[in-house]
């Protein structure tokens, strides 16, 4: 359970590191020097002779040091600006400023240049990182058409020159005469984005794409201007047309389009729920593979069997492994008389061992995995004396051919288990299909978001953090072994339990070396030895006898294990390890007086 624990933990750490970076991601600067604008909010106000009235708020984010910036405003048909200013927190910029793009001049000055199909805005400041919001105010004229039944506004709020992704636009159009509008209409539809009406007609568009323009169409009653001089007319009846023109743009909204913005308005939700549906299929197949109690005791004092630490480990984990099953092994081999051991000299309390002169034919009665290990052993201590703790420094670090020898015994022990252990139900398929199927459910939302918006912190989350709990929990959560071996697993499992809580229990422990020196092999293999030799409950005629017997159990039943028992096979493992390396047109078309003006785009220096 404490691995479970820790595995879970673990997740749900990754999971918010995930869900950071992918935040952040679009945030931080790729170059020493860039900008980018975010909240741009513009208002275009009908004033009573036909003209509009255009105040753009841009908020400018800096990365290095800037001087100048520009904005383009497309003119459709016969609409010119004037009056134009730039101004920043109330204060006016100067007119007169150079307007060649890239120049230099006095922060604070501005100049206005006639472009092919509209206009330009220069201005200059200076600027060293940080946010420096800009506001342009113009009159436009000749851009709304006055019908006999109505007024028709249509401006393009963002250009599609800008070659950023915009986050958050927030435009409107109102009139000044206090009028309503009747009806509003955003372009593209595929923003997925609808007009809110009111006093103005006003959108928010949380992401704009790159190179996207976004318009904006109100039409008013007629009695909202008084006069005609500022604006086209059109003696027709306007609304008909104006409403099939955008009718017509509705049909046109795509399934695909629609699909990406609900998917990307609703993204947390639809995400959560891809996420939980596939953790309660999860909790649900380990529901169906839970084991049944079999009446074995919580503790068993003493090995149940006697078989290879390396099949004890394998029958009590349910066929796990861990490499601690190596020294246990080794422990083992010394224990039945395939080694010599003795307590090293000098301070170190550390323990010898030594290959046994004469083994004659009992190299027979070992189980492969066995023999893997003696042969390990035997091509790396040869004759000499070697302590436990310094075995890995007699291996060429980064040795490629150890390395296969080291994973190939490994590969050995872990096939201890084969015909050890017999399963009546294995789902580990099916958490396999909960997987695979959650994964393309929530890849399609991160690709959808993605497509959309170009920011997948919440659905990359949810993608990654579902994917580590599903597999959270321990494969043999998903099987269930039969009636027999379950319980021969549950009488390992006591015995570890009992070496685990050994220290204290207030039974009465076993008192004679023989059983001893089985329990710390046994020990050893499930990582509590330390804590059954350190516990002071050996008995001391146990003690007395494995301090006289000369055997391994000796050194470690007096000293309660030396810094060679720590360790042992991580270090052997990091020994072995392979060495790591360093190393447009801004505008729409369509409507009266010559489609959509605005839009454009801009830029810093």
């Amino acid at each position: 359970m404490t691995r479970f624990v820790l595995r879970l933990l673990g997740a749900l750490v990754i999971t918010a590191v995930v869900a950071g970076a992918l935040a952040i991601a679009p945030e931080v600067p790729t170059s020493e020097k860039e900008y980018e604008i975010s909240d741009p909010q513009i208002s275009v106000q009908l004033q009573r002779d036909g003209s509009l009235l255009v105040h753009e708020s841009l908020p400018f984010h800096f990365t290095g040091n800037f001087s100048g910036a520009y904005r383009d405003i497309v003119l459709n048909g016969n609409a010119r600006v004037t009056d134009a200013s730039v101004s920043e927190d109330g204060d006016r910029y100067r007119p007169g400023g150079n307007t060649a793009l890239g120049s230099s001049d006095l922060p604070g000055t501005f100049g206005i240049a006639s472009i092919r199909g509209g206009k330009r805005f220069v201005w200059h400041y200076r600027q060293a990182d940080g946010t420096r919001t800009f506001d342009l105010d113009y009159r436009v004229v000749n851009a709304a058409t006055i019908h006999k039944d109505v007024v028709d506004v249509a401006w393009t709020v963002w250009g599609d020159q800008w070659d950023f992704w915009l986050s958050d636009l927030t435009a409107d159009i109102s009139s000044a005469a206090g009028v309503a509008p009747q009806e509003a209409w955003v372009r593209p539809r595929s923003l997925g984005e609808d007009v809110a009406l009111g006093d103005t007609a006003s959108i928010s568009v949380d992401r704009v794409p790159e190179g996207q323009a976004v318009g904006l169409r109100a039409v008013f009653p007629r009695d909202a201007v008084t006069s005609t001089s500022g604006a086209e007319v059109e003696l027709d009846e306007g609304l008909p047309k104006i409403e099939a023109e955008e009718q017509a743009l509705d049909d046109d909204y795509g399934s695909f389009d629609k699909l990406k913005n609900t998917v990307t308005d609703n993204v947390l939700a639809i995400s959560l729920a891809i996420a939980a549906l596939a953790l309660l299929a999860t909790a649900a197949l380990c529901f169906r593979a839970r084991e049944m109690d079999t009446g074995v005791p919580k503790y068993l004092p003493e090995p149940p069997e006697d078989v290879p630490p390396a099949v004890a480990y394998a029958v009590a984990e349910e066929g796990d492994y861990d490499e601690r099953v190596v020294l246990a092994t080794l422990m083992d081999l010394v224990d039945r008389g395939y080694y010599e051991a003795r307590a090293s000299s000098g301070n170190d309390l550390d323990l010898e061992i030594k290959q046994l002169g004469e083994r004659g034919d009992r190299r027979a009665a070992l189980e492969d995995f066995e023999i893997s290990v003696l042969d390990f052993f035997d091509k790396l201590i040869d004759d000499q004396w070697v302590a436990l703790g310094k075995m890995k420094d007699q291996v060429p670090e980064h040795s490629s051919t150890w390395r296969d020898r080291w994973e190939a015994m490994n590969g050995y022990l872990k096939g201890a288990e084969d015909g050890e252990i017999s399963w009546d139900r294995d789902l580990r398929g099916g958490r396999v299909a909960v997987a695979l199927i959650a994964f393309v459910l929530l890849g399609l939302v991160t690709l959808l978001t993605w497509l959309r918006t170009h920011q997948i912190a919440i659905p990359g989350a949810a993608l990654v953090g579902t994917m580590l709990l599903i597999f959270v929990p321990p494969s043999n959560w998903f099987r269930r072994l039969d009636h027999d071996a379950r319980e021969r697993n549950e009488r390992w499992c006591a015995f570890k339990r009992w070496t685990e809580d050994f220290p204290r229990l207030d039974d009465d422990p076993p008192a004679t070396l023989k059983l001893w020196r089985r329990i710390l092999v046994y020990a050893v293999a499930f990582g509590t030895a330390e804590r059954v030799a350190k516990s002071g409950r050996i008995p001391a005629p146990v003690a007395e006898e494995a301090a006289s017997s000369g055997v391994w159990t000796s050194y470690a039943v007096g000293t309660g294990f030396g810094h060679g028992f720590s360790g042992f096979s991580s270090g052997f493992a990091s020994q072995v390890a392979p060495e790591s390396s360093s190393s447009g047109s801004g505008g729409f078309s369509g409507g009266g007086g010559g489609g959509f003006s605005g839009g454009g785009g801009g830029g810093a220096w």
